[in-house]
């Protein structure tokens, strides 16, 4: 078992952020306490100061560079998903093998840099995210999930970038990549997957699975919306939309990433038509109330289902049979408080909200839609409401797949750092150009 937890790669990578942190609360630790003045104004100082880990060395250009080594390996990570994890991987090319078994090390250690020699902490901004890592590694030791873990690294070390610049660069490398595969796949050069229905056809256009596919439309729409924010979009930018939300309905027929479009295009014209409506103390329960919604039906829904309730059975067919499946993989499974890796069965839950209940354990499943709910409201106080429709749209995705927690799909991950480092109401960041939030 332990080997196969090195063999991951990750599990290593963790290790260092591991030691890096905890070698860096120390110095925090011993730099307060080597100043002179008060012990209660040293220990003060020491949890308010941001300082940089091991020595205040190369200064600006330091925290500039923090920003290039998360855009750098953010860019990575989306070739890497959206391009060499497509059906290129079966086309045998010399490159391909070379490139596949070296880029996953890249853009982990350069998040390892970056969240340990290049990002400012306070002593009390690092104890809260240091124990938010501890809890994900914990679990990722339990249950040796690789999203959860690879999405929490992103969004601790989100700390501090120019989130529209990193957002441009990832759109533009994701609909490369997209581009990329779909029209290789149309010209013969990548393999596809395709089904001939008697009502209905799809095609993944290159990727494994007709629901990737859909993730991957699902995932330019919103970085697409963060950039353009509700308040600037015109005619064009929902005719866009929604040639997406067609081809994802006729190409993939993935539904819950036609559905999640759909939904987005709405909340983006409501936003359009009426700015006001998300700033009423109402609309931001209501919003907030979300995450916690949605966890809960989903787990009442899987835990009630009976083959008897007609009401039961009509949703169950409506979510494409996810919700018996939620059910059997509750009734076959026991709850383990941090996590736990089932060898006994093999469990299909695509719901996330379940699967991260049964897999990730209470603590973290708890601990990530906390921190989403405060997300929310700290983004709704601050007018972001933008990207409150896009994390809405990726909640409801989360009902049906479990691509919320992957940074390259969901990039309103980017935004928790507020949340996990627990900055005050003026460093709550949105995607929109500086002064210019919608």
């Amino acid at each position: 078992m332990i080997h196969a937890l090195f063999g991951t790669g990750i599990y290593g990578y963790l290790d260092l952020v591991l030691i890096g942190w905890t070698l860096g609360l120390v110095w925090l630790g011993a730099l307060a306490l080597a100043r002179k003045g008060r012990f209660a104004d040293k220990v003060r100082a020491g949890l308010q100061d941001e300082r940089f880990l091991f020595g205040d060395w190369g200064g600006g250009a330091r925290a500039a560079a923090g920003g290039w080594l998360f855009l750098a390996s953010m860019a990575l990570l989306q070739f890497d998903t959206f391009f060499m994890n497509s059906n290129m991987r079966q086309t045998s090319a010399g490159w391909y093998a070379f490139l596949a078994a070296r880029l996953e090390t890249v853009y982990f250690l350069l998040l390892v840099v970056k969240v340990v020699f290049f990002t400012r902490y306070s002593a009390l901004q690092l104890g809260a995210g240091y124990c938010f890592f501890f809890v994900f590694r914990w679990v990722f030791l339990n249950s040796g999930q690789f999203w959860p873990v690879v999405g929490m690294l992103y969004f601790l070390a989100a700390k501090d970038i120019p989130l529209r610049r990193a957002l441009k660069v990832g759109l533009a490398v994701s609909a490369a990549s997209f581009f990329a595969v779909a029209l290789g796949a149309v010209a013969g050069w990548i393999p596809t997957l395709s089904v001939m229905g008697d009502t209905r056809s799809r095609d993944s256009f290159g990727y494994g699975w007709f629901n990737l596919t859909g993730a991957v439309l699902l995932a330019l729409c919103v970085m697409y919306l963060c950039w353009r924010q509700t308040k600037n979009l015109k005619w064009f930018d929902f005719a866009l939309l929604a040639a997406a939300m067609v081809f994802c309905d006729r190409g993939p027929d993935s539904r819950a990433s036609t559905v999640c479009i759909a939904l987005l295009i709405v909340l983006a014209a409501v936003l359009r038509l009426f700015p006001r409506l998300a700033e009423p103390l109402w609309a931001r329960a209501l919003v907030c109330a979300a995450p916690a919604a949605a966890f809960g039906a989903s787990l009442a829904s899987a835990w009630l289902y009976s083959e008897d309730s007609a009401l039961l059975r009509a949703l169950d067919s409506l979510f494409t049979g996810r919700i018996m499946l939620g059910h059997e993989a509750l009734a076959g499974s026991s709850i383990a408080i941090a996590g736990q890796r089932l060898t006994d069965a093999d469990f299909l839950v695509d719901n996330f909200y379940l699967s991260l209940w049964i897999w990730g354990g209470p603590v973290e499943s708890l601990l990530l839609w906390g921190a989403i709910t405060v997300l929310l409201w700290r983004l709704m106080k601050k007018g972001a409401a933008t990207e409150c429709a896009c994390l809405l749209a990726m909640l409801a995705h989360a009902t049906m797949e479990a691509h919320f927690i992957w940074p390259c799909v969901d990039v309103c991950l980017w935004l928790l750092p507020c949340v996990l480092y627990l900055l005050p109401a003026e460093r709550v960041s949105g995607f929109a150009a500086p002064g210019k939030a919608a």
